[in-house]
């Protein structure tokens, strides 16, 4: 597998504040187009408590159905698009020096069959996994692996605290403010 792609422009959309009570703040929301598949993207990172940000993309034709970030659309170009989604990192960097980083991966529906994929190691995890430690280093993050849940976490080094004891923090944050999601 091969990810030297340089992914595409991001334009900013907005910053969408989120009024639940819960740990999720508010949300930048990007957008960016794939010539190749010649789709509008949404990319969403959602800022919790603990400067911690959650990574999320969907095609925008998908916008309004419930199911947006586990259909797929068989058009090609993964590497550009994933790519682009990692290339908001050191822009939410420059806003948020001390942040931190994760992504579940949505498991694929299969619309004709009606069928979901396991939670467990779901093949997006299995290639974002592979992705995140071949493209995002360990100088800057420490990188933590949920295969059972399909999740994944870096976890800024230079924010000054117990890499660990954030790590554990984060994750009981995302367990109570997204109480369907299974955590580890």
């Amino acid at each position: 597998m091969n990810f030297d792609y340089e992914g595409y422009e991001l334009e900013f959309i907005q910053k969408q504040n989120i009024k639940d009570d819960s740990d999720h703040l508010f949300s930048y929301i990007y957008r960016f187009t794939s010539p190749i598949t010649k789709l509008h993207y949404v990319l969403k990172a959602d800022f919790h408590n603990n400067c911690f940000l959650s990574v999320k993309f969907y095609p925008k034709r998908y916008r309004k159905s419930d199911m947006k970030y586990s259909l797929i659309t068989n058009r090609g170009d993964i590497g550009n698009i994933l790519i682009t989604c990692l290339n908001i990192i050191p822009i939410l960097l420059n806003i948020h020096p001390t942040a931190s980083f994760g992504f579940a991966a949505a498991r694929t529906f299969d619309k004709k069959s009606k069928k979901v994929e396991p939670l467990r190691k779901n093949q997006r995890f299995k290639v974002y996994a592979y992705i995140a430690q071949r493209k995002i280093g360990d100088r800057t993050f420490q990188h933590f692996e949920y295969p059972e849940v399909s999740g994944y976490l870096l976890i800024n080094r230079s924010a000054n605290h117990n890499v660990e004891s954030t790590e554990i923090m984060i994750k009981s944050m995302l367990s109570e403010t997204y109480n369907d999601l299974p955590m580890p």
